[in-house]
């Protein structure tokens, strides 16, 4: 049997970027799909690498049995027309559809495309026991974990239980891809980095996070063994060459006394590597920091967000201000070079009241990253626009209040942090937006620039921003000469 998985790119993509990673979502479903069933061939295509209007003939030049596609919430515009070209080629394959924007909005996703059946949440089990059933001739609409059309109605099956123990998952099928297309990300040390997972969930619940409606059952934070990790560190650097990795885990240090024992495991072992992790950006104490840097850990990203304490409390990130500034001198102190995550217009509700940051409080925002970078706490940061992504409980407030302009809503490839502003908030008008933006996006790439990791590969991403910024200046412009 045939199996085709896409990584859905969106419409307007710029074909080949050279910070991206591979997605390990639908090379994880590879790897498990192809241990547990016999007699697959499976071929994998990132459409991120490829140009759009090439990859309806790829599928089908395969000619796959099933195809399971996985997508976000931008790509989900760009996913529904390749579903669209493929199916209408290929009539009579089993077209499944996965990641985060079927999980959340799987109903649009059967309605609006010509997808056979949606996954819901963690796919490794649910969709191979979908390609048991259709190798076999069974029935499809009964699979736990996922929802179907079934006469002309939505079903909604049975929430199918989380692996417990995600160490019996192999490591990603990355051979099924070329490697050397993914020198990684352009904050490195190595020549090549790359992605992987030590765990899966967050135990948070953040306002603008759409992680929520992974939550359906617990546990919420599931961790990889240190031993499994380090085992897969180990089979990148002997099979593909590569010393650098970046942890895509939402909190590397979610559990502190884990975190530890994974440094320990990479220390017992005398790595000579390079790495980065997600970090919640309180939770740091010395001995972390010191094994950290110790195992090779160079950069923690942290998720600031705000540099108000009334926003914070806001939007439940359950730190202050003062907690930010304690974790950061910890790390500085080990040696650590650190990159500060940071929004613009953060919002929430509060006693059943709208809340947001005025355009002076994301200026405090702002200057709160230049006093630390001043101060050498902070070295790089990021800088996005808060985006009420479905699934989060942003989104079902900005729905609530109006926030939303209604010629925007499903039009889902445009909702870009790094560059498109999606919500109108009262008082805050479209030059307040792109005035911030142009001021955060200038001290990222100032910091970028100076700390030595822009190269080449860099070029096209940055691009690509700039000009959706003069995009956005030019069309504001427009629009008030109109008025005039």
């Amino acid at each position: 049997m045939k199996v085709l998985l896409l990584n859905a790119p969106p419409m307007k993509t710029m074909g080949v970027v050279g910070f991206m990673y591979p997605p390990l979502g639908i090379l994880y479903l590879a790897s498990y799909a192809r241990e547990k069933l016999a007699g697959l061939e499976i071929k994998v295509i990132d459409g991120y690498q490829e140009s759009f209007e090439k990859i309806p003939g790829m599928i089908t030049d395969f000619k796959p049995d099933v195809i399971g596609v996985s997508f976000t919430t931008q790509a989900s515009t760009g996913a529904y027309e390749i579903i669209k070209r493929v199916k209408t080629s290929l009539p009579e394959t089993l077209i499944v559809s996965g990641g985060p924007h079927p999980t959340l909005l799987s109903s649009e996703v059967l309605e609006n495309s010509m997808t056979d059946i949606v996954v819901v949440g963690e796919g490794e089990e649910t969709f191979l026991e979908i390609l048991k059933a259709f190798k076999e001739s069974k029935d499809l609409d009964n699979i736990a974990g996922t929802i179907v059309k079934s006469n002309g109605l939505i079903k909604i099956n049975a929430i199918r239980p989380l692996i417990k123990d995600l160490d019996t998952i192999p490591f990603p099928a990355r051979d099924l891809l070329d490697m050397r297309r993914y020198p990684g990300y352009h904050y490195k040390k190595r020549k090549r980095d790359t992605s992987l997972v030590s765990g899966r969930g967050c135990p948070f619940d953040c306002v603008f996070c759409s992680n929520p409606v992974w939550k359906n059952q617990k546990p919420w934070f599931r961790l990889r063994s240190p031993q499994n990790i380090a085992d897969e560190i180990e089979h990148l650097m002997n099979d593909f060459g590569i010393y650098e990795f970046y942890d895509e885990t939402d909190e590397f240090n979610g559990n502190l006394s884990w975190a530890k024992a994974v440094c320990d495991e990479l220390i017992k072992r005398k790595l000579d590597i390079s790495w980065k992790a997600q970090m919640r950006a309180d939770n740091v104490d010395v001995e972390l920091a010191r094994k950290m840097v110790q195992a090779g850990c160079w950069l923690g990203f942290f998720g600031v967000e705000s540099g108000n304490d009334r926003t914070l409390e806001g939007i439940g990130k359950k730190l202050t201000v003062a907690d930010i500034k304690r974790s950061l001198h910890t790390l500085k102190q080990a040696n650590m070079k650190t990159f500060a995550l940071l929004m613009a217009f953060n919002v929430w509700e509060q006693d059943g009241k709208l809340c947001y940051e005025t355009k002076q409080d994301t200026l405090n925002t702002l200057n709160f990253a230049k006093e630390m970078v001043r101060e050498k706490m902070v070295d790089l940061i990021s800088w996005s626009l808060t985006t009420p992504f479905p699934g989060s409980k942003l989104y079902d407030i900005a729905l609530k209040y109006k926030l939303i302009p209604q010629e925007r809503i499903g039009r889902w490839e445009l909702w870009d942090p790094s560059s498109n502003f999606v919500m109108e908030l009262p008082g805050i008008t479209n030059q307040d937006w792109i005035d911030i933006q142009t001021e955060g996006k200038k001290l990222q790439a100032r910091l970028l620039i100076k700390s030595g990791t822009f190269n080449i590969h860099s070029i096209p991403l940055y691009a690509k921003k700039a000009f959706s910024l003069i995009k956005n200046k030019m069309g504001l412009s427009n629009q008030n000469s109109h008025r005039n």
